[in-house]
């Protein structure tokens, strides 16, 4: 594992943020790992990797590529931004969503009012084309 810079990222606590984000997303749009892996053109065993923010690499967290980030959205219907933690700030050394279950519970219920607008807008959408 690489020497830790002074001042830089504590990884692992933005990683469990994305982890906790993505799993939460996912079994709320009721969708296995393995549909997950299909409809994002992934392997199941990354999806896993991500949601238990694990690399490949010896104790290692996990890092994605930002259009495996955009996949997933996509995948998920949802905008980027949901999927990453603390957006919107200047980050800090360690993510502010890895202060325990009470910062994590949170943000549950902003994933759900979220994910409840754009399930309200996909739901208007699809009834005007009906309509039309």
């Amino acid at each position: 594992m690489p020497r830790k810079e002074e001042g830089s990222l504590e990884w692992a606590t933005y990683g469990y943020s994305f982890a906790e984000r993505l799993k939460w997303i996912r079994a709320h749009r009721k969708i296995s790992q393995e549909k997950l892996a299909e409809l994002s053109g992934m392997h199941r065993n990354q999806i896993s990797n991500l949601e238990r923010n694990t690399s490949r690499e010896r104790d290692s967290s996990a890092d994605p590529h930002l259009s495996t980030v955009y996949e997933l959205a996509r995948a998920l219907n949802v905008a980027p931004e949901l999927l990453l933690p603390d957006t919107g700030r200047v980050p800090s050394a360690r993510s502010a969503e890895h202060r325990g279950d009470t910062a994590f519970a949170m943000i549950e219920v902003d994933l759900t009012s979220a994910l409840r607008q754009v399930d309200s807008r996909r739901l208007q959408s699809t009834e005007r084309e009906i309509g039309s």
